[in-house]
């Protein structure tokens, strides 16, 4: 009887090692296999996707000429709310110029845009927005402010 348990233990650690021999030679057959597949999709991605294109660079806007009363008056906006009071009140024709609730923001990085004639359109960051002003001079002195919205 002995013999016997001894022989199906035999029988049954065989049969278990060739099963998980069996395992070990499936799974690196499986590995080469995605190995193979993945390689083959690289190959169709790559011809598939043709060459992209760069984008067209957007031609250089043409330079505005900016008088230097204007590049004065941007030159005061440094992102404070003091900074656009001081400036409108320097740079303004008199106390009764309808600014356009330009004080009311926090303008910094002004930029002119375009020009037509004496007046300019300047836009200027306020917060995390863009907000465009078109500033007419006469005499040294601005005479009128639009705001134009933001973006």
């Amino acid at each position: 009887m002995r013999k016997i348990t001894t022989l199906t233990s035999l029988c049954l650690a065989l049969t278990f090692s060739l099963v998980a021999c069996d395992k070990k030679e499936e799974k690196a057959d499986d590995k080469k296999a995605d190995a193979k597949t993945d390689d083959k999709k690289t190959d169709d991605k790559a011809v598939e996707a043709p060459a992209e294109e760069p984008p067209p660079a957007e031609p250089p806007a043409a330079a505005v000429e900016v008088s230097e009363d204007m590049k004065n008056f941007m030159a005061k906006f440094d992102g404070t709310d003091p900074a656009v009071t001081a400036a409108l009140k320097e740079f303004g024709a008199n106390e009764e110029i309808h600014d356009d609730d330009m004080g009311m923001y926090t303008l910094k990085d002004p930029k002119v845009v375009a020009a037509e004639g004496d007046c300019f359109t300047m836009e200027a960051g306020a917060g995390m927005t863009i907000r465009t002003y078109n500033v007419c001079w006469a005499e040294g002195k601005i005479n009128k402010i639009e705001d134009k919205g933001m973006r």
